[in-house]
């Protein structure tokens, strides 16, 4: 095993010595009596000064020749503090001496306070929601420059679609692309505890009030009536289902209306490349050349297998099933909701949401409350 270089800063033991002659130096220092005809006027600043110093200084040593001798002198200057206690003694006229034949600690000069940088602008957003309703709709806030290579269109492993202009991908793009897939990673593990976890336990505590209820009837108790199905904690579980999977949805529809305007974007730069591969191979080609060959070299070859159906199938259901409930629910009042609102559990969105899946939900609980009866 490799044996590791010894540091003595981040050595416990060492650390403790030091600390403790250093705190002792400093007591010392302070308790010495210093006479006013010194030239320096705050002598015994000026000596725990040093000490501060030089402590300082021989931190990041690391020999043991260095550190040894260190540590030798700081004693060395303790017992001079202990001996200069005594005005009559040599160590005290030494230390007498030197703060007057030395020079005065000078203050450090103020420096104005600056003010902090300013920080950079922010840069505009690529894409801009222009739409005024809860359907997001967006477009390019400015125009990618002509000569620049042709974006491609890539998703993330949860979806989410971005526009890949060069190699290597920026730093700036994959944190937004990875920022944006925890935000959506969170939410999906919120949903799937409350479809799980949250289920189960929401199932147990009805089945105890059941067997609670029918207890209280056996002995002649009051019982209050709690057939509805609103009353039940699997209702509250079936809300934080639903809440969750409503959040889920609202950001697949602006992903998928971000992969709408990116996909646009593309296809717009994808013709402007066709075009001026068409005028330069028209440049290019001698008289009398067979002009099929150039219109084919102006095809990409992502172009030329767009004819190719792929052997896929098309899931024929809603992508977007809650999101188009709420749109039913609110379609005859014809009021234009706001986009934020204070409190979204008291809102229109959510509570039109609750009542197109109340049916839903309360035909799943009295199948459980059967099933639970037949047992």
């Amino acid at each position: 095993m490799h044996r590791q270089s010894f540091i003595p800063a981040r050595n416990s033991r060492h650390r403790i010595a030091a600390l403790s002659l250093y705190r002792a130096l400093l007591r010392s220092a302070g308790t010495i009596a210093i006479p006013k005809d010194s030239k320096a006027r705050h002598s015994r600043n000026e000596i725990q000064h040093v000490i501060r110093k030089r402590f300082v200084d021989n931190r990041p040593l690391t020999s043991f020749r260095l550190v040894y001798a260190s540590m030798a002198a700081g004693y060395k200057f303790l017992s001079l503090f202990s001996k200069a206690l005594d005005q009559t003694s040599p160590e005290y006229a030494q230390i007498t001496s030197h703060l007057r034949n030395s020079r005065p600690l000078k203050p450090a000069p103020s420096r104005p306070k600056q003010s902090p940088p300013a920080r950079p602008p922010a840069k505009e957003p690529f894409l801009v929601n222009i739409s005024q309703n809860d359907s997001p709709h967006y477009v390019a806030s400015y125009t990618l420059h002509s000569k620049t290579r042709t974006p491609k269109l890539c998703t993330a492993a949860f979806g989410q679609p971005f526009l890949r202009l060069k190699k290597p991908q920026p730093p700036s793009l994959s944190k937004m692309v990875g920022r944006k897939g925890v935000l959506y990673w969170k939410k999906m593990t919120k949903f799937k505890d409350a479809d799980e976890d949250l289920k189960q336990d929401a199932a147990l505590e009805d089945e105890w009030d059941a067997l609670m209820a029918a207890q209280m009837w056996r002995e002649g108790l009051s019982v209050e009536d709690s057939d509805s199905p609103t009353s039940t904690y699997s209702w509250s579980a079936q809300l934080s289902k639903l809440w969750w999977e409503w959040q889920l949805e609202k950001i697949w529809q602006d992903w998928l209306a971000r992969g709408v305007a990116l996909n646009r974007i593309v296809e717009e730069q994808r013709g402007q490349d066709r075009v001026r591969n068409l005028a330069s191979s028209a440049k290019a080609r001698p008289r009398g050349g067979n002009n099929s060959t150039a219109v084919q070299t102006g095809k990409t070859a992502t172009e030329r297998n767009s004819s190719v159906r792929p052997k896929v199938s098309v899931f024929s259901g809603s992508a977007l099933p809650h999101i188009e409930a709420i749109d039913a629910q609110l379609g005859h009042l014809k009021i234009v909701l706001p986009k934020a609102e204070v409190d979204p559990f008291t809102g229109r969105r959510w509570n039109a949401l609750v009542e197109s899946s109340t049916q839903r939900i309360t035909y799943w609980i009295r199948g459980q409350v059967n099933r639970r009866d037949k047992l």
